[in-house]
């Protein structure tokens, strides 16, 4: 199953007076680009919002904005004791150890027992709260999961797609593999319509013009390239059911392919297979607009 990049997904939790309101949008990335947003009094719970996103998706840049309210929590005061025990430690090490650096304001109030409540709760306590952690990261599941499900709406519409110009090409390079027999003789008479504008009838080597016509033939040909063409829509459409990340793959191939028809433009002057040729062209741009898209 082909999945999009693109996705949005809202998860909510409430209880009591607390409440978790999550949100994650995803959109196009090469890779998979990771940001997310807590308050920073919950910033312990980073790592493992990124590891619960890695696990379930690949690729795309991906924002998760995590809101958390909580009325009744109690209003954290600075610990005086706390400080004061902090800057005396700080000054003792920079004494002995003779280091030039000294604490800041910003290094100091992110230390663990400097606020405390006015309950007499420490502001570390949502760490050990399992109860807690666990409702956040449900949430940010529930909010991922409807990622996924947009995620698999808009990829089945960009599988459909893909699906319907492949046959487009495939219809298209049917029509070239008609006409390869017909190139060699539509080289003879071609040749042998300007030798016989420049010599008289009786004039022409036809052992000459046989080797001629042969060369041209040989440096025309262009069934290696549609051999490859036809090979590489095979592997395209094997990968639109495979249910991995294969958008960098099917980039990659749309290359390939276009390369082998830039080459059988060249190659040929066929008006006929010049213009199929175009036509898969211009349907391979189409598919890697689209694959762009695809996770």
């Amino acid at each position: 199953m082909v999945r999009s990049m693109t996705g949005y997904g809202t998860g909510m939790f409430m209880s009591g007076d607390a409440s978790i309101t999550v949100e994650v949008r995803t959109v196009n990335h090469r890779f998979l680009d990771l940001h997310v947003r807590v308050p920073r009094e919950y910033g312990f719970l980073e790592a493992e919002i990124l590891q619960l996103a890695r696990s379930v998706l690949t690729r795309g840049r991906v924002d998760v904005n995590v809101n958390i309210q909580d009325s009744g929590q109690a209003e954290f005061l600075l610990d005086p004791a706390a400080v004061r025990s902090y800057l005396t430690a700080a000054r003792k090490l920079k004494e002995e150890f003779q280091l030039d650096d000294s604490i800041d304001l910003r290094t100091l109030l992110t230390l663990p027992g400097v606020f405390r409540g006015n309950d007499g709760t420490n502001q570390d306590k949502p760490v050990s709260d399992e109860t807690f952690r666990s409702n956040v990261l449900r949430t940010i599941r529930e909010a991922l999961d409807g990622v996924l499900h947009m995620r698999s709406i808009e990829g089945e519409a960009i599988r459909a797609d893909l699906a319907q110009r492949l046959e487009t090409i495939r219809a298209q390079a049917g029509e070239v593999r008609g006409l390869v027999p017909t190139l060699a003789p539509e080289y003879k008479r071609r040749l042998e319509g300007r030798i016989a504008q420049l010599l008289p009838q009786d004039g022409m080597d036809q052992t000459r013009l046989a080797q001629e016509v042969a060369l041209l033939a040989e440096k025309s040909d262009i069934s290696e390239e549609l051999n490859r063409l036809e090979s590489h829509l095979v592997q395209f459409s094997g990968w639109l059911d495979c249910g991995q990340e294969v958008g960098k793959r099917m980039d990659f191939l749309l290359q390939e392919m276009q390369r082998e028809i830039n080459t059988m433009l060249a190659k040929t002057g066929n008006l006929q297979i010049t213009r199929s040729a175009i036509t898969i062209k211009a349907e391979i741009e189409k598919l890697r607009e689209q694959v762009q898209n695809v996770e």
